[in-house]
């Protein structure tokens, strides 16, 4: 299950895919300064995910949905992503995706390995 921009998805996260990094990102005041030291101005801490989804059998049309969804040409979607032993609700960017059609049985057109990566649109975390 995946809950994106509020709905959930019938699709399945393959096993071993779901991939988190951080970035900590400074602003653009950041900089060697006089004395030979680096001057950082974080801006924040961002959280990325990847992952790689296919479809439940019993739901086809969720996949194809989650698709359409994921592919829309938005600044951003809102995304829940596991967090520790807890769940994560941010605003991501999409740039890109791919998946591939394993073969068409009796008409059906079946798909696997829709690989997605997000990117945080802001920090979730803030220096103190």
């Amino acid at each position: 299950m995946v809950e994106l921009d509020g709905k959930q998805y019938k699709v399945r996260v393959k096993i071993k895919t779901m991939e988190r990094s951080f970035r900590v990102e400074d602003s653009d005041r950041s900089g060697q300064v006089k004395s030979g030291r680096y001057f950082r101005d974080i801006i924040g801490t961002y959280y990325d995910y990847s992952m790689e989804v296919e479809p439940d059998p019993a739901a086809l049309e969720d996949y194809d949905s989650f698709y359409e969804t994921i592919s829309a040409p938005v600044e951003s979607h809102k995304i829940v992503v596991p967090y520790g032993q807890t769940t994560m609700t941010y605003d991501a960017m999409v740039n890109a995706g791919k998946d591939i059609q394993r073969d068409k049985i009796g008409g059906v057109n079946r798909w696997s390995g829709l690989k997605v990566s997000f990117s945080a649109l802001a920090p979730q975390r803030r220096p103190v």
